[in-house]
């Protein structure tokens, strides 16, 4: 059987299923002295188990029912391994009725649960009611229980309600009490989304910081800084890397504009949507998520990723043109150029939907240097990724995960799952004969305390000091404490200051994201788990006058008792300075549980920058277009502005008035609206490209088959057209609506 960590795993990653008995496919076994016939099954048995392994899943199908058709000792799982093969193809009724067959002719088979399982998601993927057997597994009941989640949430509370109340084994019990407490809802949250790296001049436009109207300049960017809808990044000399919440990631390049329109995700399946005003990004998206989709929005055109296709391509918007150059082999399709055609380190420029030049244009050395870093970063990340999913049992990577490479070890804590803890953590007789190291010590603990609070003992050694500043580990203190609010005596306000408390460890973004915490050996312990959206990594408490919060554990369930408050409390306390002193509760007196945190820190506040002036932005032309009568374009560079009281971007254009040239402004758009989530949208004549000729703007896909183009209004008769990467046809004009900006503000709260 899986192991809890991966079931879990499963659970809330999503339907991602490996065989439950075979724990990985096996080779036919060959006892000594087959017969021909038992060879002859072993052979064929093992071409089958060749063809899965290299997913060529009609030779699979195909051997596998050669075997099941003997009726020898490996007919049994010949069936499973056929049904696999037939889900894969897309063909779930044949995959139902081999699991029928596997039931019917081998009822005592190991393979069963198996296709439980299988069944479970093939009912997920099509839209089947899902439903929980008596004679079903746990671990398919769990498989149900989250597949039904998605499916129908109020039937799904009532069947956990029925695993609690009856006589359903005490682990089965506990995991339905913890997918109670983690599961999603219809409710819409801001995406998980920071800048992951930094690099030289690259500065961020955070709207109106902290609700203060007169605040909206512009500050340094720092890595491990959340993004949100409404934010927008420039590049001067530098660049930077975006990790969005499943870990794909964009690389912003030097000289760029980037606005963050829309972030938010909605039953757990993230939408994404970018604005390229200018400069140059290179996309490695690859949604995990049924439904996910990410949207990419230029001057001229705009590229869309869709679950489950990868997407690998740099894109480079200019005010007349939008460029794009697959960085790696897939199945990407362009409009106008043919399948084959289309090879990674070639060019195909578009202007509103319509390719320039259906061959391409071979790569320069402009990008060589630019894309051989991207593809280094790429790779590193990929490698730790792959490595640490394997290390703890995850089927979707969250949100930090590649950081986390080096920095701990996992091991199995059972009945939780996998555990993971900093290296510094690790080794108790090895902490206790050294001082501990800054990730050791308790960061945003700051007021001092009485250590016979926690002990019962009035002095302590050295040594003893040192183990006690060791089980005091804990990084997710809520919001950084709102990154120090510190009230003014006179005026009674509370005001933001920074006092260096930002993540400092390289896996304070992933186990603050994601997971929960336990005791380990007389320290927390993060046990690996699905990303959280709505829950904070804590639950605050409160016993007489004493107010604080204790790490999140697995089995907590909202309006339950938080089981990590009969270990160290972190209180918090302060008049004038809000700081927190580690406790614990005295057990003769009652603790109240709060359903949420107190006033005070229900607000969110933006992390404290340093403050910079507005950066020299300007849109580029791309040149003259091959064969386009009336000339060359100019490739004369034109000022991007921001406006501090629209927020938004803006470009000028000359026009008359009363016989007199006067330069308008008009916020940047496309044609199939806004390029930035706060600005109008102006249809032609209004809007960035100044009265260009008209048509819906092209949908550049990353996933997707054909797409069609129709007329546009009032200008030239191309219309969309996209680019895809395999997958479903899309035939209209616009390849995704625009989201306005109220529902972008929908997002939620922020992640800090």
């Amino acid at each position: 059987m899986k192991t809890r960590a991966g079931i879990l795993a499963a659970v809330l990653a999503g339907m991602v299923w490996l065989p439950l008995g075979a724990g990985g496919l096996e080779s036919a076994p060959g006892a000594g002295g087959p017969s021909a016939s038992e060879a002859a099954d072993s052979g064929l048995f093992a071409d089958g188990t060749r063809a899965i392994n290299e997913a060529r899943w009609a030779d699979a199908a195909r051997y596998f029912t050669s075997v099941a058709a003997q009726h020898s000792e490996h007919a049994d799982g010949a069936l499973y391994w056929k049904a696999y093969a037939e889900d894969k193809l897309g063909q779930f009724k044949p995959s139902e009725d081999s699991c029928a067959e596997l039931r019917g002719g081998y009822p005592k088979s190991r393979w069963i649960d198996d296709c439980d399982a299988l069944e479970v998601e093939i009912w997920a993927k099509t839209g089947k009611p899902v439903r929980i057997e008596p004679g079903q597994s746990d671990e398919v009941k769990l498989l149900a229980l989250n597949a039904m989640m998605r499916q129908d949430e109020p039937r799904a509370l009532k069947e956990i309600q029925a695993i609690l109340n009856g006589d359903s084994s005490e682990t089965l019990k506990k995991e339905a009490q913890f997918i109670l407490g983690q599961h999603y809802s219809d409710a819409t949250y801001a995406q998980i989304v920071r800048i992951s790296y930094v690099e030289g001049d690259v500065r961020i436009q955070r709207g109106a910081a902290n609700g203060k109207a007169d605040s909206a300049g512009w500050e340094k960017a720092v890595a491990d800084l959340p993004l949100e809808t409404g934010f927008s990044l420039a590049t001067g000399a530098g660049r930077a890397e975006i990790e969005f919440e499943n870990a794909s990631t964009l690389y912003l390049g030097e000289n760029s504009v980037l606005t963050f329109n829309d972030l938010h995700s909605t039953a757990g399946v993230p939408y994404t949507e970018l604005g390229l005003l200018t400069g140059t990004v290179s996309l490695h998206i690859q949604p995990y998520v049924a439904g996910e989709r990410f949207r990419l929005l230029t001057p001229t055109d705009e590229l869309i990723a869709k679950y489950p296709d990868k997407t690998y391509v740099r894109v480079d918007g200019f005010s007349d043109a939008a460029a794009f150059t697959p960085l790696a082999v897939g199945s990407m399709r362009l409009p106008g150029v043919g399948k084959v055609a289309v090879v990674p380190g070639r060019t195909w420029t578009y202007r509103q939907g319509v390719v320039a030049d259906a061959a391409g244009a071979p790569g320069g050395e402009e990008f060589a240097a630019w894309d051989k870093w991207v593809s280094a970063r790429v790779s590193a990340r990929e490698a730790a990724i792959d490595a640490l999913m394997e290390a703890s049992g995850l089927t979707a990577p969250i949100p930090g995960m590649a950081d986390m490479a080096g920095q701990g070890e996992f091991f199995d804590c059972a009945p939780y799952g996998t555990c993971w803890e900093p290296k510094d953590a690790a080794g108790e007789e090895e902490a206790a004969n050294r001082k501990p190291s800054a990730r050791q010590q308790p960061r945003l603990v700051l007021a001092s305390f009485d250590p016979s609070s926690l002990s019962g003992q009035s002095a302590q050694s050295d040594a003893a000091g040192q183990e006690l500043e060791r089980e005091l580990f804990f990084p997710c203190t809520p919001g950084a404490l709102r990154y120090r609010l510190v009230k003014d005596p006179l005026t009674g306000r509370m005001t933001v200051i920074d006092r260096g408390l930002a993540p400092v460890a390289p896996y304070d973004w992933a186990v603050c994201h994601a997971g929960s915490w336990v005791r380990h050996k007389r320290h927390y312990a993060w046990v690996a788990g699905g990303k959280r959206h709505h829950v904070e990594p804590v639950r605050w408490v409160k016993s007489g006058r004493l107010v604080g919060f204790v790490p999140l554990h697995p089995y907590d369930v909202k309006g339950q008792p938080a089981l990590n408050a009969k270990h160290i409390v972190f209180e918090v306390i302060g008049k004038n300075e809000i700081k927190l002193q580690p406790v614990k509760f005295d057990s003769s007196r009652p603790i109240e549980f709060l359903k949420e945190a107190p006033r005070e820190y229900r607000s969110e506040s933006l992390r404290p920058l340093a403050r910079v002036e507005a950066p020299r932005m300007e849109a580029r032309a791309a040149g003259a277009e091959p064969g386009r009568k009336g000339g060359e374009v100019s490739r004369a560079a034109i000022p991007i502005h921001f406006d501090p009281k629209s927020l938004s971007f803006t470009v000028g254009r000359e026009e008359m008035r009363g016989g007199k040239p006067t330069t308008v402004f008009a916020p940047m758009t496309n044609r199939s609206g806004s390029l930035q989530s706060r600005a109008e949208s102006f249809s032609g004549g209004s809007g960035f490209r100044g009265g260009s000729s008209g048509g819906s703007s092209g949908g550049f896909h990353g996933g997707g088959g054909s797409v069609g183009s129709s007329g546009g209004g009032g200008g030239s008769s191309h219309g969309g057209g996209g680019i895809s990467g395999g997958g479903s046809s899309a035939g209209s004009s616009s390849a995704a609506s625009s989201s306005s900006a109220a529902s972008s503000s929908s997002g939620g709260g922020s992640h800090r």
